[in-house]
């Protein structure tokens, strides 16, 4: 469990089971991947999962472009003059 814990912590929680059970075997432990979950389960630990990419900005599309109206120019005399 040691061993888990600390390769856990090396790879800061990003091996699971498959991965933690070959970096056992590695270092000279007969162990499995089911071993090396339930371990992990015993221990406390879990992977941390990826976000999935989510896609925020549709830049191809056919809708009007606003003009650029300051033409980087922001020393303006008075509040909504541009």
């Amino acid at each position: 469990m040691s061993k888990v814990l600390q390769i856990h912590s090396e790879t800061r929680g990003a091996h699971g089971s498959r991965r933690t059970s070959e970096k056992l075997r590695s270092q000279g432990h007969d162990v499995g991947r089911y071993r090396a979950h339930s371990l992990m389960k015993k221990a406390g630990v879990f992977v941390k999962r990826r976000k999935k990419f989510t896609i925020t900005t549709e830049s191809k599309h056919n809708f009007p472009v606003a003009p650029n109206l300051l033409n980087r120019n922001f020393q303006v005399d008075r509040p909504d003059a541009v």
